[in-house]
Parts: C-alpha cells; sequence; structure tokens
C-alpha cells in the first residue's frame, strides 16, 4: 500500500464529487462494483492465503537455529513482514471499498480509527522487506560471484538483517505524521463525515522535495528494483555460464555442496522475479505521479484507481507466491513441511495419536539425517573391524606357541 494507493482510498472515502447545493453528498467512484471484487472478494482470499502461508513458514524457519544461521534469516524475515502486510491490507483496501459499497458510516468510523497506525506499518513492513531482499540479493551474488565477501556477509548477517529492518524503519516512521483527520460537523452522521488532507508537514516544500521524493520515493522503491533487478540478472548469468562445470564436479560431497548453494541462489532468484514484476506497475505509477500528477489523477482518474488496486493485490499476491517457490527449490524445506504437516495429522484431535506411526516417521528422519554421516564413516568401520580381527589373530598366534614352548619344557 503505497502513497499512491492512500491517496485512491482516501479520495474515494472522503473526497468524494460534491456539489455547492449539498456538500455532504456522496458519490461513488467509477467501477466501483469491479473494484469491489477485485479487491474485497479476489483480494481478501489471497492475503487470507497469504497469513496462513507466512505464519507456517515464519514458525518452522524461527524455530529451527540451523535456518537462524543461515540465509534463510531472511526468508525467515520476508515471512514475518509479509503477514503484517497482508493483514493490513483486509482492513485498509478491503474494508474501505466494503464501505463505499455499502454505504456503511459505522465501518467508515472504524476505518478512520486505524487508518493512520495501520499503513503507516504496512508502509515499514514493505520497505523492510525490500531492503531484506537487496541484502539477501547481495549475498547470494558474493556466493555466485564474488566469493572473497562472503565469509564477512556470513559473520555479518544479523546485523545487516536488523540494519535493513531499521532502515525501514527510519524511511517510514514519519509517514503517520503526513495525514490530517477532520471531522465535518455539517456531514456528522454520513459518508462525508471525515476528511482526510494532508498535514502541514507534507504541506511543506523542503520536506516534499527532499524526503518524500529522494528519500521516501527512490531510496525505497526505485533504488532496492534497479538494485535487485541488476544483482539477479547478474547471477543468473553466471549460473548459466557455470552449469557445465557443475555437471564435471567429481566428488560428491562437492556436488552436493554446490547443489546446495544452487538451490538456495534459484529459491532467492525467483522471490526476487516475483517482487519485480509486482512492482513494475507500481515503479511507472510512482514515476508518473512526479511527472504529471494532475494530468494521471483526472485526465485518466479510472486507469489510475484500478492501477493501484492492481499493485495492492499484486504486493501480497507475490508473498503468497513465495511459500510455493520454497516447497518448489528447496528440498529440505520441503521434507520439514512434509513432517510437521505429517505431525499435525498425527495429533488431531480426530484422529487421535498413533504413537506407532508417528515413531516410525521419527526413526526414518533420525536415518535420513543421519545417512551422510553413517556413509562417511562405513570405511573407516570397516579398518577399524579389520584392525581388531589382525590384532585377534597375531594374539591366538602369540598365545599357541606360549602353549607348545610350555609342553616342550614339560616333556
Amino acid at each position: 500500500m503505497n502513497d499512491s494507493i492512500l491517496n485512491s482510498v482516501s479520495t474515494e472515502i472522503s473526497v468524494e464529487q460534491t456539489f455547492e447545493e449539498d456538500p455532504c453528498a456522496y458519490y461513488q467512484q467509477p467501477y466501483h462494483r469491479e473494484r469491489f471484487i477485485l479487491v474485497a472478494v479476489i483480494g481478501t482470499f489471497v492475503a487470507v492465503i497469504n497469513i496462513i502461508e507466512n505464519v507456517f513458514l515464519s514458525f518452522m524457519l524461527f524455530t529451527k537455529k540451523s535456518y537462524r544461521s543461515s540465509y534463510m534469516l531472511y526468508l525467515a524475515l520476508l515471512a514475518f513482514f509479509d503477514i503484517f502486510i497482508a493483514g493490513a491490507y483486509i482492513p485498509l483496501m478491503s474494508l474501505s471499498h466494503i464501505v463505499d459499497y455499502l454505504h456503511s458510516v459505522v465501518l467508515l468510523r472504524a476505518w478512520f480509527t486505524y487508518m493512520i497506525p495501520m499503513i503507516t506499518i504496512s508502509h515499514i513492513a514493505m520497505t523492510a522487506s525490500s531492503f531484506l531482499m537487496v541484502a539477501a540479493s547481495f549475498e547470494r551474488y558474493c556466493v555466485t560471484v564474488q566469493s572473497k565477501y562472503t565469509k564477512f556477509l556470513n559473520h555479518h548477517r544479523f546485523k545487516i538483517a536488523a540494519s535493513s529492518v531499521f532502515l525501514g524503519v527510519l524511511t517510514k516512521v514519519t509517514h503517520g505524521l503526513e495525514f490530517s483527520i477532520t471531522i465535518q460537523e455539517p456531514c456528522v452522521g454520513t459518508m462525508n463525515e471525515y476528511s482526510l488532507e494532508l498535514s502541514p508537514l507534507a504541506l511543506n516544500e523542503t520536506y516534499a522535495a527532499f524526503w518524500k521524493i529522494w528519500i521516501r520515493s527512490v531510496l525505497t522503491i526505485l533504488l532496492p528494483f534497479t538494485l535487485l533487478a541488476i544483482m539477479n540478472i547478474r547471477i543468473v548469468l553466471v549460473i548459466q555460464r557455470t552449469e557445465f562445470q557443475f555437471l564435471n564436479v567429481q566428488k560428491l560431497s562437492e556436488a552436493k555442496r554446490k547443489s546446495r548453494v544452487r538451490a538456495a541462489t534459484r529459491t532467492l532468484v525467483f522471490v526476487v522475479f516475483t517482487y519485480l514484476l509486482s512492482n513494475v506497475l507500481n515503479v511507472i505509477i510512482t514515476i508518473w505521479e512526479y511527472i504529471d500528477y494532475d494530468g494521471l489523477t483526472q485526465d485518466l482518474a479510472a486507469f489510475y484507481l484500478i492501477s493501484v488496486d492492481v499493485v495492492s493485490l499484486l504486493t501480497i499476491f507475490a508473498g503468497a507466491l513465495r511459500f510455493p517457490i520454497y516447497m518448489t527449490c528447496q528440498s529440505e524445506l520441503r521434507k520439514e513441511f512434509i513432517s510437521k504437516l505429517k505431525k499435525m495429522y498425527y495429533w488431531s484431535p480426530y484422529k487421535g495419536y498413533d504413537p506407532a506411526s508417528n515413531a516410525m516417521e521419527e526413526l526414518k528422519k533420525s536415518a535420513e539425517d543421519g545417512m551422510e554421516e553413517t556413509e562417511s564413516r562405513y570405511p573407516g568401520l570397516l579398518v577399524h573391524l579389520s584392525t581388531v580381527l589382525i590384532k585377534a589373530e597375531s594374539n591366538d598366534t602369540v598365545i599357541r606357541k606360549d602353549q607348545r614352548t610350555e609342553l616342550n619344557n614339560f616333556s
């Protein structure tokens, strides 16, 4: 939910066309039925799927130490912030269209009660997610192209992730201070009871030029989009060039290690690719707003309103696609997910707990986890057994010689 989306929502709710003879008259925006289906129906469904998937992902990634100490930390934080983004979509976007569709003053008052703090949190979550993807892509870029920086990035991964989140908070924390909600006394009890306007801070020319354009738009939207596109194109080209080298790897352990690295890189490339696709229209609208805002919002009002609805829907749709991407590209996560589902099934109150089945699953998982270790120790075990047998045979030979010597002496 970027600035253009907020402008669309606020216009739709509080800045409707009015006539001088009836300043409280309320007129719906064009295509309100189609937009209601797009946002309130389809968007809400996608948001719910997004929340369910990312709650499960957050639980799965944060509860395992090996995930928290690897590049998976970025994916865990992305899932965490996706919950806030999708969670804010329903009360901010879906409810605004429901208010407009039903003409409900009660829902209108509820919307204005939580709108400013919730949209601020949503902006912080989206910006932090963008910076986290840049940090994760840079790490994958170094692993693929500039391996000499990999050790430094691994050692300082937590600090880099924390800095990305802090930067998201810093650049968007003032967002809630840019709007002012006023009550129009003559229109109390109608759909024009509230008016959402820009605050004196937002109207300040220095603040608008420096902070909103160069910091808000360039640093948090255009720069991450450009960096992600450049780094991931470079990563894809390098992966394609080294495909033949990977196939010619002789050692099994080296092949497995490179396979894991490639799977991790492929996962992030797909995640970033969906992010870029979902933000192409957002970037176009953002640039267009600063070039010809009046022409976009007045001459092309219908296109503008539908575009910002599509942008918001694409944002949560990209978040919902991450879970299938992880399950497709990451075999370890896929096995973990299947194991969690089986445990939930075995502990189901309708089915009851099956200790035998659960025990077999635990044994199977332990066997799979220890397979590589067992294979690596197997040759050493044979050598150890051979040594023991040789020593035992030597001891038996010595004992027999001693016994013959004693018999000869006795004779």
